[in-house]
C-alpha cells in the first residue's frame, strides 16, 4: 500500500509545496474528483484550492475536464511526473547553457561566477579527478556502471581517508560489488539518470543523458542551484536498493556533510552496541556565532512534512538540538560532522 507521508514527502523534495503534494496524491490515489471532493479529501483551504490547480495544472502534471462540474486528474505520472523530475532538476543547471552556446570545444573551460561548463570527454575527466581527489568530507556519486570503472583510478585515494562515501548505480554487473567493495554505501536504483558527483555539498558535476556526439557536463558551486541536485540524489538513495553497507559494520570513523547521513551511521553503530562520540563544526542559529560541539549523540528528530532532520547532543550535562545545512528551527547548524566510537578499543571491529 502506498504511505501517503512518504510520497508527500518526496513531493515536497521535487519543489511541491506542501498543499500541491496533497492535491496531487489525492488525485494520484482516486482519480478523477471534483473541487467538493478534493477539498474532502485533500484537506486543504478552500480559499486555496483553485490556485493550486493552476499551478499544477501549469507544470503539465494536472488536467480540468470541461464538464460541469469540472473534474480534475492527473496527467499519466509515468511521463508528466518524471519529466517534471527530470526538468526541475537540471533546469538551473541549464542556465550555463546560454554562457557557452557558442563554445563547444573540447579542452575549453567556461567561468562565470559559480558555474562552469565543460565540454569534451577529456577534459570532463580531468574535472571528475579533480572533484573526487579535492573531496575532505563527504563523496556522493550517481552513475552507470561504464562511468564508474573509468572513474576507479581516482577513486582509490579514497580509501586511504576518513571521507564518508555513497555511490548510487543505475545499472550494474556481477563485478561491480567487487570492484567498490572499500566504499562505505554502494546502491542500485535501475533508472536513467543524470551522472551526479557532489563533493562535501558545496560543489557537483551534473552530466545531463544527452545525445550529444560531444558529451557536456555542468560544474556547480552556486548553492541555490545546486540545492535541487543534492534534493535528487537523496531520492535516488531513500528509492535504491543496498547493495554495500559498511557504516557503523566494519566502518566506525567518518566525517559528513550530511546530517541525515551521519545520523545513519550513528543508529547502526548504537544497534551494534557502540558508544557513539561526536564532533559537530558549524555555527549557532541564533547568533550565526561559529561553533563546535563535541558530545554524544541521544536521539534523532525526523519530521517528513517539514524535511527537517535533527539530532539531540549531549554536551557537558547540556542537550543541543543540532540541524542540518540551512537549519531554522535548532540551536545549531551543522556544517561538517565527525562520528566515532568513545571506546578507542572499538574504531575497528574485532
Amino acid at each position: 500500500m502506498v504511505d501517503e507521508e512518504e510520497v508527500i514527502l518526496k513531493l515536497l523534495m521535487f519543489g511541491f509545496t506542501k498543499y500541491e503534494a496533497k492535491v496531487y496524491y489525492a488525485l494520484l490515489k482516486h482519480g478523477s474528483l471534483t473541487s467538493t471532493e478534493l477539498l474532502k479529501i485533500a484537506r486543504i483551504p478552500q480559499a486555496r484550492l483553485y490556485d493550486v490547480i493552476e499551478r499544477l495544472v501549469s507544470k503539465g502534471l494536472v488536467k480540468v475536464s470541461r464538464s460541469r462540474p469540472a473534474k480534475y486528474s492527473i496527467i499519466n505520472p509515468e511521463l508528466a511526473l518524471k519529466s517534471y523530475i527530470e526538468q526541475e532538476m537540471v533546469a538551473k543547471a541549464k542556465i550555463a547553457e546560454d554562457i557557452v552556446r557558442s563554445v563547444e570545444r573540447s579542452g575549453e573551460v567556461v567561468e562565470d561566477s559559480y558555474i562552469w561548463t565543460v565540454s569534451g570527454v577529456h577534459s570532463i575527466t580531468v574535472v571528475i579527478r579533480d572533484l573526487v581527489e579535492s573531496a575532505e568530507d563527504e563523496l556522493l556519486i550517481a552513475t552507470y556502471t561504464h562511468l564508474m570503472e573509468k572513474m576507479m583510478k581516482s577513486l582509490e585515494g579514497v580509501k586511504d581517508k576518513e571521507i564518508s562515501t555513497c555511490v548510487i548505480l543505475y545499472d550494474k554487473d556481477g563485478k561491480i560489488a567487487e570492484n567498490l567493495a572499500f566504499f562505505d554505501e554502494v546502491r542500485f536504483k535501475p533508472t536513467l539518470g543524470p551522472t551526479i558527483i557532489l563533493k562535501d555539498l558545496l560543489k557537483g558535476l551534473l552530466i545531463p543523458r544527452s545525445y550529444r556526439q560531444r558529451p557536456v557536463a555542468y560544474i556547480i558551486e552556486d548553492l541555490e542551484i545546486l540545492s535541487p541536485i543534492i534534493n535528487y540524489f537523496f531520492y535516488l538513495k531513500e528509492t535504491s536498493s543496498p547493495i554495500i553497507y559498511r557504516l557503523g559494520e566494519d566502518v566506525r570513523r567518518r566525517r559528513f556533510r550530511s546530517l541525515i547521513r551521519a545520523i545513519e551511521m550513528i543508529q547502526r553503530m548504537q544497534e551494534n552496541g557502540i558508544e557513539v562520540g561526536v564532533e559537530i563544526e558549524g555555527r549557532w542559529r541564533t547568533s550565526g556565532e561559529p561553533g563546535k560541539i563535541v558530545g554524544k549523540p541521544i536521539n534523532a528528530i525526523r519530521d517528513r512534512y517539514r524535511e527537517i532532520t535533527s539530532l539531540i547532543v549531549e554536551q557537558n550535562g547540556s542537550r543541543i538540538l543540532v540541524g542540518g545545512r540551512g537549519a531554522t528551527y535548532e540551536d545549531f547548524e551543522a556544517l561538517r560532522i565527525t562520528v566515532y566510537p568513545l571506546n578507542p578499543t572499538a574504531d575497528q571491529p574485532g
